[in-house]
């Protein structure tokens, strides 16, 4: 094969694509300190992160339109089998939503089992968000209440079952924001009512909602997982973050200010920051914030702009690993910081390290 005639993005591609077949490479292991900052070269193609489950993510590369999709290469093996009805085994379900006629059809499929499920919304249910096997549609003006609906079973059967009415939202509310997050247990919602904005979780085993912050801009940005609720808001992006299950009225706790850096994910018990406003001037960087104390550290010092959430309570980044090669990073609560950066596959090498990115 004549390599001198592939580009070096092309290159840095395929030993994506490699790695994603062959695994990590030997050796790899958690990292609960930050690599040395390095410069990112040409030849290492941006890494855009479109959703992230709990044994497989999906991606694309410098912008294109193609989906690609990997698997963590530190976990345990993939479920055997699940249901819509365990709702817990929903955290690597990707939902797709296509229209055939006025009738709008959700189709889920389990990426690490294959189980699958189909079915159609009701006439007149705006899709709005999924969080592993649950639908949330409606909520918005003209939509009617915000529900939940979910497949009566696996495929072949394709019917949805409950539509269930959120409980604690007040009739007449305009639900602005529903999305998933940290947790297939939950929804992260926000509703504007008689001019106050109020946000917080909807239980989808429950189907009730639980406010935890008032008085939020729609421009904050909300991050959660199985136990905490956060928020960045404001200019200065200023943090805030409240347990989940907090008794009524208990005010989140701030947290100081982003900076530049935006919330991306809660993981464990850390607020993750990343991907600085470009007009900042601020590097790349993965920065990562206590939600006990509000203690800030770096988690990497260079980093591409795109770090996302999992529907497990993880999070996905690209950073380099200190030998010139950047490595997709799976971010996991434990370790002696409480934040552990797992080395999964190689994006590709850099100038300053001199590496060729198909060694």
């Amino acid at each position: 094969m004549n390599h001198s005639r592939r580009s070096p993005k092309a290159l840095a591609a395929l030993v994506l694509t490699a790695a994603a077949i062959l695994g990590a490479a030997p050796g790899a292991s958690a990292d609960d300190h930050p690599v040395p900052a390095v410069r990112v070269a040409a030849d290492v193609p941006s890494v855009a992160y479109l959703w992230a489950g709990s044994h497989t993510f999906d991606f694309s590369l410098d912008g294109g339109a193609t989906t690609q999709a990997g698997f963590y290469q530190n976990i345990e093996p993939p479920l055997s089998s699940a249901k819509p009805s365990d709702l817990s085994s929903g955290a690597d379900v990707r939902s797709t939503v296509t229209a055939q006629g006025d009738v709008t059809i959700v189709s889920q499929v389990h990426r690490s089992s294959g189980d699958a499920t189909r079915f159609a919304l009701p006439k007149g249910q705006t899709f709005r968000a999924a969080s592993g096997w649950s639908v949330l549609a409606g909520g918005n003006s003209g939509g009617g209440q915000l529900r939940v609906w979910r497949a009566s079973a696996l495929l072949p059967v394709e019917n949805a079952i409950g539509g269930r009415v959120v409980a604690g939202i007040p009739s007449g509310a305009t639900v602005y924001l529903v999305r998933p997050g940290g947790s297939v247990r939950y929804a992260a919602v926000a509703y504007r009512y008689q001019g106050v904005a109020t946000a917080g979780l909807v239980d989808l085993a429950t189907y009730s909602f639980t406010p935890y912050a008032t008085g939020l801009p729609t421009s904050a940005q909300i991050r959660y997982n199985d136990q905490w609720f956060a928020t960045d808001e404001g200019p200065n992006h200023t943090l805030s973050a409240v347990r989940v299950g907090s008794a009524p009225g208990t005010q989140p706790t701030a947290l100081g200010d982003a900076g530049p850096y935006r919330l991306r994910a809660v993981v464990g018990d850390h607020l993750v920051l990343g991907d600085p406003e470009p007009a900042s001037g601020a590097p790349a960087r993965v920065d990562a914030v206590s939600a006990l104390d509000g203690s800030r550290r770096t988690v990497f010092d260079a980093a591409q702009s795109e770090v996302t959430f999992a529907q497990d309570g993880a999070a996905l980044a690209t950073a380099p690993d200190g030998t010139g090669l950047w490595r997709v990073y799976h971010l996991l609560p434990g370790g002696d910081s409480g934040l552990q950066a797992w080395p999964s596959w190689i994006v590709g090498g850099t100038e300053a390290a001199g590496v060729d990115p198909m060694r």
